[in-house]
């Protein structure tokens, strides 16, 4: 049996999954790639004053989207893993009052927070892979829903695009004081539409070995053909132009 979204949350408390993940995560994040995912999501959003963001995790984006969208918008940061949401609040908490005011943290999952206002986007970053197909077709209806008319829904695509293996990597991350930080990761085929992503989170002194720990993730793979159906059968509309690696739909 795979892990749905709420299952991911479950698992953080048992010590599982982001668990583990947590502590690394804003050491080992492609930070090159998620700069340049933030820089289009800022344009995508431009007009944009009230988001919610699903799965915000340790608030990379929220942050970047409070600074890029400007001080007329508010955000709503959904983030029901605990452990995650603790690392989203500590970063919040060192903003000014005006920032801080803009957004507010909601602990709920995505098939139960509600910020109460009709939205002008929803954004979902490195979480739809959590969602089994049948969470899914309820999560698109739910926020398409709370979208305003000609808001926009953003997600980005998704990898691997098949249930396939894929071979291990090593992706460099961050130093802090005497040590860095590297993820090796590798996923294999487990079910159908479904990955088993396995990251090793590996700190090193100069080259050696201090300590690693790994954590293993099932995934629901989502084809762009896929998503495309479901978001269509959401109500939604894919936009005219969307940035590279962003699916831009439209309500």
């Amino acid at each position: 049996m795979t892990d749905t979204a709420a299952g991911e949350t479950a698992r953080a408390e048992r010590g599982e999954g982001y668990a583990v993940n947590a502590p690394y995560y804003d050491l080992i994040i492609p930070r090159d790639h998620w700069n340049a995912v933030a820089a289009a999501l800022a344009d995508v959003l431009h007009e944009a004053r009230t988001v919610a963001e699903i799965g915000a995790g340790t608030g990379f984006f929220t942050l970047a989207m409070l600074d890029a969208l400007g001080p007329g918008t508010e955000i709503f940061a959904i983030e029901p893993a605990r452990i995650m949401r603790t690392g989203l609040v500590a970063r919040l908490s060192a903003l000014g009052p005006d920032d801080a005011s803009r957004v507010t943290v909601l602990p709920e999952d995505a098939l139960a927070a509600d910020p109460g206002t009709p939205l002008d986007a929803v954004v979902l970053l490195n979480c739809v892979m959590h969602f089994a197909p049948d969470e899914r077709e309820r999560l698109w209806r739910r926020w398409a829903e709370r979208l305003r008319p000609g808001g926009l829904l953003v997600v980005e695509a998704q990898y691997p695009q098949r249930a396939e293996d894929v071979p291990a990597s090593v992706v460099p991350g961050a130093s802090l004081g005497r040590y860095r930080y590297e993820t090796h990761s590798r996923a294999e085929a487990v079910g159908d539409g479904v990955v088993r992503w396995i990251n090793t989170y590996r700190t090193l002194a100069g080259d050696g070995l201090v300590r690693e720990e790994t954590a293993e993730f099932d995934c629901h793979v989502i084809s762009d053909e896929t998503l495309y159906a479901e978001l269509a059968a959401a109500g939604l509309e894919p936009a005219p132009t969307a940035p590279t690696g962003l699916h831009v739909w439209r309500r």
